[in-house]
């Protein structure tokens, strides 16, 4: 079940939500692109990511926030870029945007669906910049988190699900290992050293693809077909019958 507006809203209110938007806010900075010409949308919930990205300073930014989870004005000042919508039915045109920031969106939502509608409005190459609760991790056992709920993913199965859905991935890291729990947050430093792939939620860069690509699977058929060819006799071509020259007269 997705949380609600309010659930989110007074989490990353209180000191661990606070804690958790920081480290989370320094991995997706990179990623997020806020040149003059950025064009990003943003789905879910990621404003506490976000903070101090002036949408006055960039192309194009607007924050969707589902229908079923609840919106409000975004950023506090200023005019307000957030709407709400069906996540699946996104209000915007074909390749408007560059880049799209999922935080709390791809585990309540149908991931084909939601895929194959971001993959509509970003324009080609366009980039997808996941947050997602990781299955081997510790957090979606701890409910009090918004980690904690919906649908967790291993990275075997996120990275097919982005494939088929045409979005490559081309970076790819774990964070939040140490359990949610007050006293032994100070153990995430050195548990991310010796135990990355547990992290509590997935960061993932992918691309968007044209879905033209010869997959291995492809290739290796094409080159055992090109090889049985290559071992097939020469088949016997009709012979002329041998002509005699004409006699000299």
């Amino acid at each position: 079940m997705r949380p609600g507006l309010d659930a989110l809203r007074a989490y990353y209110a209180g000191a661990d939500g606070r804690r958790t938007a920081r480290l989370l806010a320094q991995i997706v900075a990179p990623a997020v692109r806020t040149d003059a010409s950025a064009r990003l949308l943003a789905l879910g919930y990621p404003a506490p990511l976000l903070q101090g990205l002036d949408p006055a300073r960039v192309e194009r930014l607007c924050m969707v926030m589902p229908t079923d989870q609840g919106a409000r004005a975004w950023p506090r000042r200023g005019p307000s870029c957030a709407v709400s919508a069906r996540e699946t039915a996104l209000p915007f045109m074909e390749a408007l945007f560059d880049q799209a920031l999922l935080v709390h969106a791809l585990e309540f939502a149908d991931p084909p669906k939601l895929l194959r509608e971001l993959w509509r409005v970003l324009a080609p190459a366009g980039e997808l910049i996941l947050i997602v609760p990781n299955r081997a991790g510790v957090w979606t056992h701890f409910e009090s988190t918004p980690f904690g709920q919906g649908q967790p993913y291993g990275r075997n199965g996120l990275g097919t699900l982005l494939r088929e859905a045409m979005f490559e991935p081309i970076a790819w890291k774990t964070a939040l290992v140490a359990p949610p729990v007050r006293g032994l947050k100070w153990l995430d430093r050195p548990l991310t050293r010796l135990l990355p792939a547990l992290g509590g939620i997935h960061f993932v860069l992918a691309r968007k693809t044209d879905g033209l690509a010869i997959s291995p699977v492809g290739r290796a058929h094409r080159a055992s077909h090109a090889g049985a060819a290559a071992r097939q006799p020469a088949p016997d071509l009709p012979r002329e019958p041998h002509r005699r020259a004409p006699p000299r007269p």
